[in-house]
């Protein structure tokens, strides 16, 4: 009988209310359904001031801001006599000094999250690492932290080819080491639309469009509110549907200010009555709900350089039309008409595309019928399939 893997991951991890913790719980589950006997161990990033009830996988946690806890990780890691470690990489996630700069006549300030350079030093077991955010034309102190961590670890996994590009044209990694994978989708409930609106209290003739995931000033939320007179001129049955909570790192410094501006906006608008919130962080069975009764799917984002989309790619794993704006990672999903590209700020061309499709259902159709094909290699099998052969290849 082969020996059983011994797999650690190296990430923050749920309960905390972050995209990245969330879609390492889901890796490591898509992992466990093609290997039940793989034993797995988590290394959590945290806030310092951060606690958490996590459950029996994690066996250590890194505080942000405490370079020991990074020591003390590796040498817990290191004593688990694993076959490989998975990083999930997002520069604030790990704590170090902040890098400043200038561009094009602006001031940026960013984290470098270099201390997970301690943890990457003391590391016997090999590194596969994966990158949520690849920037392009970096600045000096991050491109040497991502060339560093680059040179500790055995592979590289991205999640577009886009994101492969840049790390080959801008960091100079060989493309050999580099593999892409994508995000991970859950499955769609395949139930009766009526019964599911019935369990969501949403009417059952409207049109919904949703949007999901943790809120802030660059998930243009405000972009879609500004978009609803212009929609309901035409279609007077459409709702838009908010679905989550502030992101913590924006509530912390902003309160509910922030969700009131939109409610306050929808007011303004005379909206209010057709636009909805979720407050609240949704878990993924009931975000399911939301997204099997999903007419179109909206991600506004402002951030050009976005390079992964959790809520994009579960609206694409689960055959959504979509309308984006084309951040990087939308760009990639919603070529090949898979979906519908608006330019950034442009909330009358979401009103335009939206009352188009409205009008016109075969075109609704035939994207439908290009996704299913693409959303079928994103279910967290499939993609727990592809992180294990890549672990399988290079394991200890």
């Amino acid at each position: 009988m082969a020996n059983t893997l011994r797999l650690g991951c190296v990430s923050s991890y749920v309960p905390k209310k972050c995209g990245i913790a969330t879609f390492s719980r889901d890796l490591l589950e898509g992992i466990k359904d093609n290997d039940k006997n793989v034993k797995l161990f988590v290394a959590a990033a945290e806030n310092t001031s951060a606690t958490y009830e996590y459950n029996d996988l994690v066996i250590t946690t890194l505080k942000s801001a405490k370079p020991k806890s990074y020591t003390r990780a590796s040498v817990k890691l290191n004593s688990l006599h694993l076959n490989a470690v998975l990083l999930q990489h997002e520069f604030g996630l790990f704590g170090g000094q902040f890098t400043s700069y200038v561009k094009d006549g602006m001031g940026y300030s960013y984290p470098t999250g270099k201390y997970i350079l301690e943890l990457l030093d003391g590391l016997s077991a090999p590194l596969i690492t994966t990158f949520h955010t690849v920037i392009s034309e970096p600045d000096p102190v991050r491109k040497a932290v991502i060339k560093k961590i680059a040179k500790q670890s055995v592979a590289i996994v991205t999640m577009t080819e886009d994101s492969k590009a840049i790390l080959q044209r801008d960091y100079n990694i060989a493309a050999n080491k580099i593999s892409i994978i994508p995000h991970g989708t859950p499955k769609l409930i395949h139930r009766s639309r009526t019964a599911i609106l019935k369990e969501l209290s949403l009417k059952k003739d409207n049109f919904y469009m949703v949007m999901s995931g943790l809120l802030g000033p660059n998930k243009g939320v405000d972009l879609a509110i500004r978009a609803m007179p212009n929609i309901l001129k035409k279609n007077p049955n459409v709702r838009l549907v908010v679905i989550g909570q502030t992101h913590p790192d924006i509530f912390a410094s902003l309160g509910k200010a922030y969700i009131t501006s939109l409610t306050d906006l929808a007011k303004k608008l005379n909206v209010a009555h057709a636009v909805s919130f979720v407050d609240k962080y949704v878990k993924t069975s009931e975000l399911s709900k939301y997204l099997a009764i999903t007419d179109i799917y909206l991600t506004p984002h402002r951030d050009p350089e976005q390079a992964a989309s959790g809520t994009l790619a579960y609206a694409i794993g689960n055959g959504l039309i979509t309308i984006s704006t084309p951040y990087r990672y939308a760009q990639e999903l919603l070529a090949n008409k898979r979906g519908f590209l608006v330019p950034f700020e442009d909330y009358n061309a979401i009103a335009k595309t939206v009352n188009r499709l409205i009008s016109r259902p075969y075109l609704r159709k035939r994207t439908k019928a290009l996704l299913k094909p693409y959303g079928q290699t994103m279910s967290w099998e499939a993609v727990g399939q592809s992180y294990l052969k890549l672990i399988n290849k290079f394991s200890a």
